[in-house]
């Protein structure tokens, strides 16, 4: 039996809404805790992967991956902000801003403004995901909508 969750995600309020949408399916893995993960490209050189966390109001970086992208370029920073965590703490964060995710192989979803922390997974939060809804999530795969 196949689960499927679908999420309606629509931009709204002057987020963007790509002219020429193109539907993606991005393969999705599942850890043995039953959190899904995707492979993501940023500024066109640095794969990683990423929790898809629809509760995550940000993309976030950890800092391992924001060290290889930041190896040969640098990075606008744009802001210090106070983020809460899972478990309830407040944690100081740097802001940056990205010019380029790619979501998979084929989801451009241009530019982002990404949160870096010192550990933990990469996430794919509401910030990145609106841009690019609506989407279905189902146990294997991520179908988005809105990809340029």
């Amino acid at each position: 039996m196949t689960l499927s969750l679908s999420i309606v995600l629509l931009p709204v309020l002057g987020l963007v809404s790509p002219v020429s949408a193109i539907e993606q399916n991005i393969p999705l893995s599942q850890s043995k805790g039953g959190t899904l993960y995707l492979e993501a490209t940023l500024e066109s050189n640095v794969k990683a992967s990423f929790l898809l966390d629809t509760g995550s109001s940000l993309l976030t970086l950890n800092q391992a991956t924001f060290d290889a992208l930041t190896q040969n370029q640098q990075l606008l920073a744009t802001r210090t902000s106070a983020a809460r965590m899972a478990n309830g703490k407040i944690l100081k964060v740097s802001q940056y801003q990205l010019n380029s995710v790619r979501i998979g192989n084929t989801c451009e979803v241009g530019p982002v403004e990404v949160a870096v922390l010192p550990k933990g997974n990469n996430i794919l939060g509401i910030n990145t995901l609106l841009r690019v809804a609506p989407l279905t999530i189902t146990s294997d795969s991520v179908i988005l909508a809105g990809c340029e």
